[in-house]
């Protein structure tokens, strides 16, 4: 992303991360008026043709825990079987056997939507409540929740119940293959869905959907689970602004909980192959007093060096997993020339394949000059063809 009209792009960064911490925004951009996504969003919204019914309900004992796969950045949670989670995209899924159903959650922040039959249920900053699902047909049933919006506090996931031992069956077995994308708010899907550029934090919690962010396309296309380690505002050597110098991404990937550096984490599935995107909050906003490089291209001499060993740190933690390094081309050679050293430099080592995108300019008419869903399917499928041509058996 280069800084668009001067400093545009970098102020409505700027205004982003104001927006994420609770402040309003003023805007006065001319843009047409489209609707933006509900706002608030219902704290329970069912789809008009959803084959079952849907209540929120205090929780209820005496149920049985049905066996889920879980994927997402995790820490243990107080309840057994729970999962606190914060970074974005944790999804879960399980079978069952039986006409009901129960998603339990301790979750005041977040924004989640439940597939299952063919229809769906999202639920929004629900609390302590269990989401009961009725009026399922017998039978054997998949049920997926998601977590769709991005917040800045931990939660909790509690899982899936149903009401006899008789309805458990095994949860879905883990997919082939993991891809883990690490980033920032593009890579989120930060108020991907509006369909404007001047939001209110409510509109952007409505209108964020990480579920039709690249990530989840890029999986999609190969069959593939998907991992995100992404946060609006973190960059790899500074966040925006200059912001929190010592919470950049290099000092917040390892950690279970952004919030809680204690939190331990658990175990996670290897994965297969790391995308890497990360420089916008870099590169987004002027270097301020007192931060150690005096102007971009200096921050850039420092960047190639800093992401080479970020990236071979995360190499090192999932061996024979490949690389593809993900440049946001709008910001010109201070971003670009660094990704081109740092596919070079690792690719020489000659025992990871490494691939290469650059992207053109984006539409950027979502959420805060964010990427639109029309940019999300263009970075999905360029990182579809890179995939394709780095990873020549993940064809089939």
């Amino acid at each position: 992303m280069r800084r668009l009209g001067g400093k545009r792009l970098g102020l409505f960064l700027g205004l982003a991360l104001m927006v994420l911490a609770g402040s309003g925004i003023a805007a006065s951009l001319l843009w047409p008026r489209v609707p933006y996504p509900a706002t608030p969003v219902p704290v329970l919204r069912l789809a008009p043709d959803a084959p079952f019914s849907a209540r929120l309900t205090a929780p209820r004992d005496g149920m049985t825990a049905l066996p889920a796969r879980i994927t997402g950045r995790t820490a243990a949670a107080k309840t057994p079987g729970g999962v606190m989670h914060e970074w974005p995209g944790l999804h879960a899924e399980a079978h069952f056997h039986a006409s009901a159903v129960t998603l339990r959650l301790n979750d005041s922040v977040d924004h989640w939507r439940i597939s299952l039959d063919g229809g769906w249920v999202e639920v929004a900053r629900p609390g302590q409540k269990d989401l009961r699902i009725e009026g399922l047909p017998p039978g054997e049933h998949l049920i997926r929740a998601e977590r769709i919006s991005e917040s800045r506090g931990p939660a909790e996931f509690d899982g899936f119940f149903v009401d006899s031992a008789g309805a458990v069956r095994p949860a879905p077995p883990p997919l082939a293959r993991l891809i883990e994308f690490i980033g920032d708010s593009d890579t989120v899907g930060f108020g991907n869905t509006a369909q404007r550029r001047d939001c209110s934090s409510e509109q952007i919690f409505s209108a964020t959907d990480t579920s039709l962010s690249f990530p989840a396309r890029v999986a999609a296309a190969f069959d593939a689970d998907y991992r995100i380690v992404a946060r609006s505002g973190l960059g790899l050597l500074r966040n925006y602004g200059g912001a929190a110098p010592d919470r950049t991404m290099r000092a917040l990937y390892p950690l279970a909980l952004p919030s809680d550096p204690a939190a331990a984490r658990l175990p996670e599935q290897r994965a297969d192959l790391l995308v890497i995107g990360l420089g916008s909050n870099d590169f987004g906003s002027d270097i301020a007093a007192g931060e150690p490089w005096p102007d971009a291209a200096r921050l850039s001499q420092d960047f190639g060096p800093a992401l080479i060993r970020f990236a071979q740190a995360r190499l090192d933690e999932h061996p024979g997993a490949a690389l593809i390094l993900l440049a946001f081309g709008e910001y010109g050679d201070d971003l670009v020339r660094p990704y081109r050293e740092a596919a070079g430099a690792l690719a020489a080592k000659g025992d990871t394949r490494v691939g290469l995108v650059v992207l053109p300019d984006l539409q950027r008419t979502a959420c805060l000059w964010h990427p639109s869903l029309q940019d999300h399917a263009m970075i999905a499928e360029k990182l579809d063809k890179a995939i394709r041509d780095t990873l020549p058996g993940w064809n089939g």
